[in-house]
């Protein structure tokens, strides 16, 4: 994934945080860049090139935006300074997305929807798979499902065993294994369907990861992925972190440069719900 990001996505976010610093203090463009990397440097621990730097071009554009509507000026020695009504819109941003709750289970429904119908003998991948959360959903329909996680995480060194421990509860043809999606290369084909949640943002080289997901697909087998939304609302739901993740412009230009045709993005709320298929 480039390091340097924009977007439509980035510069909704960038609109409201721009508020946020020039009301602790001026800054200049650079210094509002700057601000913004320091804030995501603790995702380095999840992937390289986690994170965010925002293009001087994007923010320029921000800024030109706020001017225009009366949010921020031009303070001393090229600082921007924050207007009495950007301090009444940093509130009325608060107020609005604050304490919302995240539309994780939501989301995760509307992926399964996405699927359609399924027969029995449907192969599903769970990439990332944790401690089961969509793979229990998926086979819950009636089909066999097999979930990957490699564990390399503190959080999710664990999650393997902790997922077969409740496979035991909730029934359903489900496999878990301790591997990464690269370690599947024998099975390349051999699946109608790769779900995902929340674990795509994790990866070191998220384009590899995609065009490993494509091999696994059967001609016209399915991509479908949940992971948190960029902009605002997914900003007041998951905090910087969530910059990990791909963003609707980056997933549009991302599926087709991996192989994948027939993109759509859905939002719903704090989540983007991604499909895609491989070309028959």
């Amino acid at each position: 994934m480039q390091r340097v990001r924009r977007g439509s996505s980035i510069a909704e976010f960038v609109s409201y945080y721009v508020l946020v610093l020039l009301g602790k203090r001026q800054h200049t463009r650079r210094e509002l860049v700057q601000a913004i990397k320091e804030k995501t440097a603790d995702n380095r621990n999840y992937r390289p090139y986690g994170v965010l730097w925002v293009a001087a071009d994007e923010m320029d554009g921000v800024l030109k935006q706020l001017v225009s509507a009366g949010l921020v000026d031009r303070g001393r020695q090229g600082k921007w300074k924050l207007t009495a009504a950007g301090r009444r819109r940093r509130t009325e941003y608060e107020q609005e997305y604050d304490d919302q709750p995240t539309a994780k289970e939501r989301a995760a429904d509307r992926l399964v929807e996405l699927m359609g119908s399924l027969r029995a003998d449907r192969r599903v991948l769970d990439v990332g798979t944790g401690e089961g959360f969509l793979a229990f959903k998926v086979a819950a329909r009636g089909v066999r499902v097999l979930g990957i996680d490699n564990g390399c995480f503190e959080y999710s060194k664990d999650s393997i065993r902790q997922a077969r421990k409740e496979a035991q509860q909730h029934g359903g043809d489900v496999e878990f294994r301790e591997a990464a999606v690269s370690d599947l290369a024998e099975l390349n084909g051999s699946f109608d369907y790769v779900v995902s949640s929340q674990a795509i943002h994790c990866m070191d080289n998220q384009e590899a990861c995609l065009r490993a997901v494509r091999d696994l697909l059967a001609p016209g087998g399915q991509f479908l992925c949940m992971d948190f939304a960029i902009g605002i609302r997914g900003f007041f739901a998951h905090g910087f972190h969530g910059f990990l993740a791909i963003s609707r412009e980056e997933w549009e230009q991302y599926l087709p440069g991996c192989g994948f045709e027939g993109v759509q993005v859905h939002e719903v709320q704090d989540y983007l719900v991604v499909a895609a298929r491989k070309p028959r």
